[in-house]
């Protein structure tokens, strides 16, 4: 039996226990803990005082570890996870002690629900640069490996700012499907279902310079060198982005918000695609052709394209600049057409369409998005 300590369990089966020789239900509990309104939400997926239940309010993988049921059905965590350092392995710890198919609510403060709660409570110009300097120092600089071993030496590295899609990325990486989400109280609470085991390798950072995996000839997996325009973990969520959104104009995904600020001017002017150069110069690409994408993406291909366009290289000036085409049968024909025209004429046609994609770039407005 378990009482309620700061960082450690709130409840766990029975459904109730005394505390002074009053009887407590666990419902009882999270309400005082999070108020009656976290308490009915969390209530709509699960029952909390059930003997599979566990409620806890931790930033340590070790209080969920060392839980004495081997598996839960259904997790309920109280603590913001901006608190927790090593974010992935501590939903890692949550997954192993969760049943397939079992249900995990946890909790969060967003970037965009920290922006407004420091607008609110500071005046505007010192509120703008609170929020400036907060997100330098711990959503900026623990990208950069220089500046990392500071921010791990010193208090800034905890409770930090954590954006809702790349939330919703580490959890997909972590074995986890998000359900529903929903803000309460200034936090965003999340629902999520376990439906695959984590990673063996659990990974927790990223740099501005990433290693994506890309299908290149002949099927074969490659790794592209890229500066990230997205936030961390956006790579697991291409998925989850196509159900919601589909495809826009240009094959692109529709109304992707997993682009930063930042990240939306570097694929403006393909800063981002720079070090692919090096990928072009170490043979796992050419200078021209079909664009390197990634299995969920060629998945949404027709499979006799797919087997045309990795009869080739792909290239760092993609067939796309040349044709435009709006929809993804559009990019398919043209990706088709180049590839047959190159089996034909590999040099005459990556001329041409070399020159045909700098001119629509320099004339045109063609833009990457």
């Amino acid at each position: 039996m378990f009482y309620v300590y700061k960082n450690s369990v709130v409840s766990i089966a029975p459904a109730s226990m005394k505390v002074h020789k009053k009887e407590v239900d666990v419902q009882t509990i999270v309400a005082e803990n999070s108020g009656g309104s976290v308490s009915r939400f969390i209530s709509r997926f699960g029952n909390p005082a059930s003997f599979d239940s566990l409620v806890v309010s931790t930033s340590q993988a070790f209080n969920i570890a060392v839980q004495p049921r081997q598996n839960y059905r259904f997790i309920v965590n109280l603590q913001n996870l901006n608190s927790v350092n090593g974010l992935c392995g501590f939903l890692c710890a949550v997954n192993r002690k969760l049943e397939v198919d079992g249900c995990f609510v946890c909790c969060l403060e967003t970037t965009r629900l920290r922006r407004h709660r420091i607008y609110r409570t500071s005046p505007s110009i010192l509120g703008q640069v609170h929020y400036f300097f907060d997100y330098l120092t711990k959503r900026v600089m623990p990208g950069i490996n220089a500046a990392r071993w500071l921010l791990n030496a010193s208090s800034l590295r905890r409770n930090k700012p954590v954006s809702f899609y790349e939330m919703l990325g580490r959890l997909a990486y972590c074995g986890f499907e998000t359900e529903v989400d929903e803000v309460i109280h200034g936090r965003h609470y999340l629902v999520v279902r376990k439906v695959a085991e984590p990673p063996a390798e659990v990974r927790e950072d990223y740099g501005f310079l990433l290693k994506l995996n890309r299908v290149g000839k002949d099927g074969k997996s490659i790794r592209v060198f890229k500066f990230r325009t997205m936030v961390a973990f956006s790579e697991y969520l291409q998925e989850h982005i196509y159900r919601r959104n589909h495809l826009c104009k240009g094959g692109k995904f529709k109304d992707d918000r997993r682009v930063t600020l930042l990240g939306a001017f570097v694929r403006r002017y393909w800063i981002d695609e720079l070090p692919m150069i090096y990928n072009v110069l170490r043979g796992d690409m050419k200078l021209v052709g079909v664009r390197p994408v990634s299995p969920q993406y060629l998945s949404l291909y027709d499979s006799e394209v797919v087997k045309i366009r990795t009869s080739v290289k792909p290239g760092l000036i993609p067939p796309f600049y040349a044709d435009m085409p709006e929809t993804l049968e559009e990019i398919q024909a043209s990706e088709v057409r180049y590839v047959r025209q190159w089996h034909r004429a590999p040099l005459r046609t990556d001329f041409i369409y070399f020159f045909k994609a700098l001119r629509n770039i320099l004339f045109r407005g063609a833009r990457s998005k």
